[in-house]
């Protein structure tokens, strides 16, 4: 297995695990329960949503960012960086796999 086809396999578990967050979220954040009688219990699930909403926005995020990835791959364009057209160092795409820029860009943006 090459090193695009294992990280490939890798956003495509971590894509189906958030997908899998995302629905549960979306299932708690659109339930047909009453709002609690008691202010107390109120203000908790105030803070819940809140926190539920925050993790659904960086959830949404990193799903583009896996998203644009595996089309990066698709169109073969995945090892390249987008701002200065050099490779992206393997290591790099490892610990990163979202990433579209080589460590030499990524330092100056």
């Amino acid at each position: 297995m090459t090193d695009r086809e294992t990280i490939r396999l890798k956003l495509e578990t971590w894509r189906d695990e958030l997908l899998g967050r995302a629905n549960r979220i979306d299932a708690h954040l659109h339930r047909d329960e009453p709002v609690p009688a008691d202010f107390a219990e109120q203000a908790t699930e105030l803070e819940n949503l809140d926190v539920l909403f925050a993790l659904d926005r960086e959830g949404k995020k990193k799903l583009a960012a896996i998203n644009t990835a595996l089309q990066r791959i698709e169109a073969g364009e995945y090892e390249i960086c987008s701002c200065c057209g050099q490779s992206i160092e393997n290591a790099r795409l490892h610990a990163l796999p979202t990433t579209d820029l080589c460590a030499q860009c990524a330092k100056t943006q």
